[in-house]
C-alpha cells in the first residue's frame, strides 16, 4: 500500500485539515480517521490526530496512545489566547510512527470546549491534521465549529436506506450551516447501488467502499494503532488521502 507523497498543503503556511465524519453512529468513522492519520504518518508526513468526540471513549485508543503520557482535552479546556504550536503539539501523546495524538480520555468535563484556539494551533504546527469529527445531535458543543474548521470533508456511511437518508440529511446540514460541500464518500455496506447513482443522490464522489476487517480488532487486542496492519481499513485510508490530499495541490 501507497500513499502519495507530493503532497503540497496550505500554501499560507498552515496544515491541512481533514475532517471525517459519520453520517449515523457505528460506521467506523473514528475508526477510518485513526487510520489515515497512520497511513499519513506511514508516508512520512507530519500528522496529528484530533478527537472531536467527547464521550466517545478516546480516540487515543484507536491511535494505540490510551497509556502514553501527554495532554488531553480536559488539560486545555480553560486555554485562551495564542497557543504556542510547536510547544502544544510537542507535548501530546505521540505514537513510534510519528502520529500525534490529542483525545478526551476519560474525564470529558459536562461542558466540552470548541476546537478553538488549540485547533489552529495543531494545524500551524504539522502538515496534516486528522479530525474525528462529531455528528449532529450527540452530546458536543457547536458541532459546526468543528465542520467550519475542515478544508476538506470525508463522510462516513452505511449504504443502507436509512444510512443513505442520513448521510442526505448531514450533507444537507453541512452546506446550510457551513457552506462547505463533502470532498468524498465512504460506502461501508454492500448495496445495488452503483458508485454513480450514490455520487448523483449525496451530490459528492464515491471516494471507496470499506468491508469488514478482521485487523482492527487484532490490533486493538494487542494495542497497536489500527491502520497499522494491512486489510480493508489500511487500504480505504491510503485511497482516501490520495483522492482527497491532491485537492489542496490543485486549488
Amino acid at each position: 500500500m501507497t500513499v502519495r507523497q507530493e503532497v503540497v498543503v496550505n500554501p499560507a503556511g498552515e496544515g491541512f485539515v481533514l475532517g471525517v465524519l459519520g453520517a449515523s453512529g457505528g460506521v467506523g468513522a473514528s475508526v477510518l480517521a485513526a487510520a489515515c492519520a497512520v497511513r499519513a504518518a506511514a508516508a512520512r508526513r507530519d500528522v496529528a490526530l484530533i478527537d472531536g468526540h467527547p464521550w466517545s471513549g478516546g480516540l487515543d485508543v484507536l491511535a494505540g496512545m490510551d497509556l502514553v503520557p501527554g495532554l488531553r482535552w480536559p488539560q486545555l479546556r480553560d486555554i485562551r489566547g495564542d497557543v504556542d504550536p510547536q510547544r502544544l503539539v510537542g507535548e501530546l501523546p505521540a505514537s513510534a510512527a510519528g502520529v500525534r495524538c490529542l483525545s478526551w480520555g476519560a474525564d470529558t468535563p459536562a461542558e466540552p470546549s470548541g476546537p478553538q484556539p488549540v485547533l489552529s494551533a495543531v494545524r500551524a504546527a504539522v502538515e496534516i491534521t486528522v479530525l474525528d469529527l462529531p455528528r449532529p445531535g450527540v452530546p458536543v458543543t457547536g458541532h459546526q465549529r468543528w465542520w467550519s474548521a475542515c478544508d476538506e470533508l470525508v463522510l462516513v456511511l452505511d449504504a443502507s436506506v436509512a444510512g443513505i437518508g442520513a448521510a442526505a440529511a448531514t450533507a444537507k446540514h453541512l452546506e446550510e450551516s457551513t457552506g462547505q460541500a463533502l470532498a468524498g464518500l465512504v460506502v461501508r455496506s454492500p448495496t445495488p447501488l452503483s458508485d454513480q447513482t450514490l455520487a448523483e443522490i449525496l451530490d459528492a464522489p464515491v471516494l471507496v467502499r470499506l468491508g469488514e476487517d478482521r485487523s482492527v480488532s487484532v490490533c486493538l487486542e494487542r494495542g497497536a494503532a489500527v491502520g497499522s496492519d494491512s486489510g480493508p481499513v489500511a487500504e480505504a485510508a491510503d485511497e482516501v488521502l490520495s483522492r482527497v490530499l491532491p485537492m489542496v495541490r490543485a486549488a
